[in-house]
């Protein structure tokens, strides 16, 4: 069928910054949409309010407005956009409930349609109870269910029986309020704090099927009611733990003929019923003994899955179902990777692909168990001819501790433990037990793992044994062929990872690489898309060119620290040397980002970012250029063995030899002295001893710093003498003997980023981004500002100074981050990044400059272009934290890192761009009628401008005796609330439990009853939905944005841009 003619003008809903649950998948989905619809001639308006994706880059929509996501905002897109068509499928979770929403305000008409799968469809998979009916209707099991609801409890607990159940909510995302209850007792304490502290109206609940296999579909379903099957996948873990906290293997390895098409038939009966157009995902849960198989879930969208079934087969699903929202059908649609054959063949794949998420264990200390909610922040793939060669490419990719080592030197109690309980470690525990000489039948029942899998590690174990220590291994090429990677076969060989890498060259024992093209081989693809493996034949050798090439480096999974901002980066830097003549190389491992879609680069490598896999591709491509500067810390830390092994000319930008100087901090801290560049005072200690003796000569508050790190990983701002003895045991624990600087904190300081290009002699600064928060809040972690006046000329000078000093002294090259802290109009640096930062993109949106594309260009011809770099609005960058799914973690920030992704707000004024910000980051001040204050001594004189803000705008303050008693000294009214182990009532938890406030300011303080009484009120008042601040200069700018009443303007990018 033709394209649907009505259909002009789309607005595409993006999915907004990232949280756990939904990531950098989104971004890929909503580019592959945007770039879809281009290629139609199709207007795009775009929505997302993440300025760090590449889908609001000015290349990708004809209008681009990144407005807080709610109704209101679409209502006036529509009305200014003459829109008439809405795609929702495209931006998780989030863009599914606006459309929703949008349905219910009866907008929707024969000129204003959702496009793709209808809300009816969208309806009937969301809401788990529509969902159940048709299930039974349908004649498809499902698990019983009940719906318990908050003024019913206790009477719908009746009907419940007494064994274990699942709690699921409908509208979901990652499993949001999702656990499993082992008794009636366990269910009733939960729902009795739920329908308390949470404002939640009701909870579905399901008869638990954990332990049962959890499979998965990825399908597409045409206008016409054609259907095919993307992929299927297989979960290593059983039901009970979420989808997206699983290993999972594509395609499933287990199941036998007869279960797959059960399934496969299953999937297809189902997808009909509901009524998709488009991309799905369908998930089951199998029992192998009885054959007998439930329905567990549909999400009627693009979803982490279908990123992950589009990197492992080669077929571009988003692409197609936007295709497929336009009206055409799968027998109409090419099959972009062949250019031959056409969009209804399903792909057939002759490798494995094997996922494994990233957690944020290593920075945040918090339980490790995995079960019904996501706590993930990304994910990695391992491509591989067999499961063991794809599962150990998919460890490597990791980029941890326990991904270089694969041993754990535990005792047989905690090792049983971590085999019992779904963990982060599990994987490592399994290995640790065939290595201990566990029998596989007792792996088996611990993990509720299926047998092949256990077996299929223990040959991986049985090679590794084969290891001796000091000498290369005799059966090296068993290794490599099981996917051992270098850096495991050196870990216990003892021979360095760069002799067996030479070793391996010397000797002929190289991989080969291999395509993936959707058809197992059997078209000639248009695109090289490559995994290595070992003896077989190659294929990269089919994809050869005479233009020069230059190989550009991802930053590998999300996590803490290291997202979608480099993606970005990396991304704009490919598409820069496409447009200037170079053939582009691609290397990374995340199958969620717009990096690894096909036709990014000229040929994409999808292998881990280690010595070893780059060095293999660098040997056999032979590129004229490497740029690392968009790898994060990732590249940075490999750049100088890279450089060892192939030379420093190969880098394209700032070379190895100067990133050292830098990333090595006593090193860079004495390089400023002689330079004569202001700093804080610091002292580097190699030990506890030298740091008592040296720390008088700077004195307290210290931060302590490590060498090599992103998102402050490490760091502290340290009080007392001892706490700073026990961080840096901490510290050398995990890296002994290694120098550690401490500098000292300056107290009350203002903390800015500096972005800028240059080319090893001249500099050009684009971005000076001010923190709100004073200096100590990691800068991922603070809510920044760049607008007209932010900065004094006075400043900017000085800092162009520093710049241009820095830049010859360390020969910078590309793009370069300087973060430095300003006092009483003094400049003090505290860290300089040579590579891309987390602030490019946001600084992008503001000047509506290619930071990247300049960058590049210094790399490649040497010369910067000077430009004029104004900004006429404000643009406000927000972190977005993930505290309402770690209830242990404090909300409280410092130097170490904490968010997961950003937003931006933007106003013509600095009070508009801050309350938009707070929309986005859902600290949305709804009023400020009831507000409970509680400060650290410190901030006690701040507050008080604050306090008279909110009682002189008719507003009531609850505060504890310390504020109290200020607030009343000055003639401020406030309500006395005790403390949590106070016997007076009430308490501070008590009024927000109860409903009493709108909002919480508190400040955190160092002493030990009111540290815990501070964790209690920040976690009671997130759990609660309700804005929390913890910074006084952030709670200034809030409240005072506040009852200025501004007015929200809805403009797009470019007109922001224009404002005079």
């Amino acid at each position: 069928m033709p394209r649907d003619k009505r259909i002009k003008r789309v607005l595409v809903i993006g999915s907004g910054p990232v949280v756990i649950g939904q990531a950098a998948e989104f971004d890929y989905a909503g580019s592959q949409a945007c770039m879809s619809l281009k290629e139609d001639d199709i207007q795009v308006v775009l929505l997302n309010s993440n300025p760090a994706t590449i889908q609001t880059d000015y290349t990708m929509a004809d209008r681009i407005y990144m407005e807080p996501m709610n109704v209101e905002t679409i209502k006036e897109i529509i009305s200014r956009e003459n829109i008439d068509s809405i795609l929702p499928t495209m931006g998780g979770q989030t863009a599914l409930n606006l459309a929703v929403s949008i349905g219910k305000t009866g907008l929707l008409n024969e000129n204003l349609r959702i496009i793709g799968t209808p809300l009816e469809s969208i309806m009937l998979a969301e809401n788990r109870d529509l969902f159940h009916k048709l299930m039974l209707d349908m004649g498809e099991p499902v698990a019983r269910s009940w719906t318990i609801r908050r003024d019913w409890y206790y009477k719908d607990l009746g009907s419940i029986p007494d064994k274990a159940v699942i709690v699921r909510t409908s509208f979901s995302l990652g499993g949001t309020s999702g656990s499993i209850f082992n008794s009636k007792e366990e269910l009733f304490n939960f729902c009795r704090r739920l329908f308390t502290e949470t404002d939640q109206d009701e909870i579905d609940v399901e008869e638990s099927i954990a332990g049962l296999k959890e499979i998965e579909y990825e399908i597409i379903r045409d206008n016409a009611g054609n259907c095919i099957i993307i992929c299927n996948m297989e979960n290593l873990d059983p039901m009970g733990v979420h989808t997206g906290e699983s290993i999972v293997v594509t395609p499933s390895q287990t199941l036998s003929d007869i279960e797959y098409h059960m399934l496969r038939d299953a999937a297809l009966r189902i997808i009909g019923g509901i009524g998709i157009r488009g991309a799905c995902n369908i998930q089951f849960a199998l029992d192998s003994t009885s054959g007998k198989y439930y329905v567990v879930e549909v999400n009627p969208r693009t979803s982490r899955s279908s990123a992950l079934a589009s990197k492992a087969t080669g077929y571009p699903i988003a692409r197609i179902s936007t295709k497929i929202a336009l009206g055409y059908n799968l027998t109409e649609i090419l099959n972009p990777i062949t250019r031959t054959t056409y969009a209804a063949f399903e792909p057939s794949l002759d490798y494995v692909t094997v996922k494994i998420p990233r957690w944020p264990f290593d920075k945040f200390s918090v339980d490790r168990t995995l079960g019904v909610q996501m706590k993930s922040i990304g994910e990695v793939m391992g491509i591989g001819r067999t499961f063991e060669e794809a599962l150990m490419k998919a460890i490597a990719s990791l980029d941890n501790p326990e991904s270089r080592k694969l041993r754990m030197y535990l005792g047989s109690d905690d090792l049983d433990r971590l085999l019992s309980r779904p963990s982060d470690l599990k994987i490592y525990a399994i290995f640790e037990a065939i290595f201990r000489s566990y029998e596989v039948e007792k792996i088996i029942r611990m993990t509720g793992y299926d047998g092949y899998f256990i077996y299929k590690i223990a040959n991986i174990v049985s090679a590794l044994k084969k290891v001796g220590i000091g000498e290369i291994p005799e059966n090296i090429s068993e290794c490599k062929s099981l996917g051992i990677p270098d850096s495991i076969i050196s870990s216990f060989s003892r021979i360095s990872e760069k002799d067996l890498i030479r070793y391996r060259i010397e000797n002929g024992i190289t991989p080969c690489f291999r395509g993936i093209d959707t058809c197992s081989g059997e078209f000639q693809v248009k695109i090289p898309y490559l995994y290595s493996t070992y003896f077989e034949e190659d294929e990269s050798s089919l994809f050869q060119t005479d233009r020069k090439k230059i190989m550009v480096l991802g930053s590998g999974p999300n996590r803490i620290s290291q997202g979608l901002e480099f993606d970005y980066g990396a991304v704009k830097a490919v598409q820069y040397l496409r447009k200037s003549g170079y053939y582009t190389i691609m290397v990374n491992c995340n199958p969620e980002t717009v990096s690894t879609d096909f036709d990014i680069s000229d040929k994409l490598y999808f292998e881990p970012l280690t010595i070893e896999h780059i060095s293999n591709i660098i040997h056999r491509e032979k590129p004229d250029g490497l740029i690392i500067q968009f790898s994060g810390q990732t590249g940075q830390n490999i750049s100088l063995d890279l450089a060892e092994i192939f030379g420093e000319e190969l880098f394209l930008g700032t070379k190895p030899s100067q990133i050292v100087r830098i990333e090595e901090r006593t090193e860079f801290s004495s390089r400023l002295e002689k330079i004569g560049i202001r700093q804080p005072g610091f002292v580097t200690v190699r030990n506890i001893d030298e740091m008592y003796e040296k720390l008088p000569s700077i004195g307290l508050p210290v931060i302590v710093r490590s060498s090599f790190i992103i998102g402050g990983r490490s760091m502290d701002i340290v009080y007392e003498p001892a706490d700073v003895s026990e961080r840096l045991q901490a510290v050398f624990r995990e890296r002994p003997g290694f120098p550690v600087l401490i500098s000292r904190y300056i107290d009350g300081a203002t903390e800015m980023d500096v972005d800028f290009v240059s080319n090893g002699k001249q500099s050009l600064v684009y971005g000076i981004s001010v923190h709100i928060e004073e200096a100590g809040t990691h800068s991922g972690d603070a809510t920044m500002v760049l607008g007209p006046d932010t900065v004094n000329e006075q400043i900017r000078k000085k800092i162009f100074e520093i710049v241009d000093r820095m830049t010859i002294d360390f020969s910078l090259n590309g793009l370069s981050n300087l973060q430095i802290a300003v006092k009483d109009n003094e400049i003090y640096v505290i860290e300089l990044n040579a590579r891309s930062s987390r602030s490019v993109p946001f600084v992008s949106r503001a000047t509506g400059k290619d930071l990247v594309g300049d960058a590049v260009n210094a790399m490649i011809t040497g010369s910067i272009e000077y430009a004029d770099i104004t900004i006429n609005a404000y643009f406000v960058k927000v972190p977005i934290f993930p505290f309402n799914k770690f209830s242990d973690l404090d909300s409280v920030l410092g130097p170490e890192m904490k968010s997961t992704g950003e937003g931006i707000g933007i106003g013509m004024s600095l009070e508009e761009a801050i309350m938009k910000s707070m929309k986005v980051a859902k600290l949305d001040v709804k009023r400020i009628s009831r507000v409970l204050i509680t400060v650290n001594d410190f901030d006690k004189e701040a507050a008080l401008d604050i306090a008279r803000d909110i009682t002189g705008a008719g507003g009531k303050l609850f505060s504890t005796p310390g504020t109290h008693k200020i607030l009343s000294e000055n003639g401020i009214e406030s309500t006395v609330v005790y403390r949590v182990d106070d016997v007076r009532k009430p308490s501070v938890v008590d009024v927000i439990v109860n409903d009493e406030v709108d909002m919480v300011i508190n400040t955190p303080t160092m002493l030990s009853g009111a540290i815990r009484d501070g964790f209690e009120i920040r976690r009671h008042a997130i759990r609660k939905g309700l804005p929390v601040l913890t910074n006084i200069r952030l709670a200034h700018l809030v409240v005072a944005s506040f009852i200025r009443n501004v007015e929200y303007g809805c403009l797009d990018l470019n007109e922001y841009r224009v404002i005079n």
